[in-house]
């Protein structure tokens, strides 16, 4: 367990920074996912959650009250033969982070807790009456800095980084497509006036569309990659793939859950 002190405040949007920073980082790549639940869990909490407060997250089919002692890796039964090979492997390389703190392999989604607290992700301190609450470390470490990641992992997740720095005004322009409730199929622009309307310069520009057009429900008529800053083009988007592989995280709900949209693959 690693000695702190919980937050003074910890106001909605700081639960919602802290919750986007999660989502943006590695976390969501980190196996098993009670890794990235069990972080959400301990975000969204008000004055910490205890560990019955972590166990919605932890819910499934096979889990159906989110017990901590469950397992915490899928059965294999349940996954198609391309998530069954890449399994072992999985869990080799958690047996290793877990080592790296003298923990063992991963078991049940204790375990995995035990882990985020060894490695200082989250930290447990009693209240004023003395019930042990855990809270999240902020702002939130990012995989690379508490675990050995592979060359291969690190990379991927170092771009990961540098997206996110993106991620805001990717959203803005995504705003553009959606005035008033309506949704247009295309817009005409240049990065000069996207630079404006992100307030930010061209190459804010060109790497948020670049963003943009990663994940293939928006395309360009020129390769922003090369434009110059003040050439006119189209930017499209594809509504019915947008709703397919788009989430979204809208901050929280009333009753304090995390509110999110996702993609209708998933629904």
């Amino acid at each position: 367990m690693v000695a702190s002190t919980p937050p003074a405040s910890w106001t909605e949007q700081d639960r919602e920074y802290y919750l986007q920073q999660v989502m943006r980082s590695g976390w969501s790549r980190m196996r098993p996912y009670s890794l990235l639940f069990l972080l959400l869990g301990a975000g969204i909490a008000e004055n910490g959650a205890t560990r019955e407060d972590l166990k919605p997250g932890l819910r499934n089919s096979e889990n159906p009250q989110g017990d901590l002692e469950a397992p915490c890796w899928e059965d294999p039964d349940d996954l198609d033969e391309d998530e069954q090979a890449r399994q072992p492997q999985l869990i080799e390389t958690a047996a290793l982070y877990a080592a790296h703190y003298g923990r063992p392999p991963l078991r049940t989604h204790a375990d995995v807790l035990d882990l985020l607290l060894a490695a200082g992700v989250v930290y447990e301190v009693p209240n004023a009456v003395g019930a042990p609450r855990i809270f999240p470390k902020v702002p939130a470490p990012v995989p690379a800095d508490v675990f050995p990641l592979d060359e291969e992992e690190a990379a991927i997740q170092r771009q990961m980084l540098i997206d996110s720095a993106y991620e805001g005004p990717s959203y803005r322009i995504i705003e553009l497509f959606e005035p008033d409730g309506l949704r247009r199929e295309e817009i005409v622009t240049s990065l000069d006036r996207m630079a404006r309307l992100i307030e930010g310069d061209p190459q804010d520009a060109r790497e948020a569309i670049r963003l943009l057009t990663e994940v293939g429900d928006f395309t360009t008529t020129l390769d922003v990659a090369n434009v110059p800053s003040h050439k006119v083009f189209r930017i499209r988007c594809a509504w019915e793939q947008f709703d397919k592989k788009r989430i979204g995280i809208h901050g929280m709900t009333e009753d304090g859950k995390l509110a999110v949209t996702l993609p209708s693959d998933l629904d």
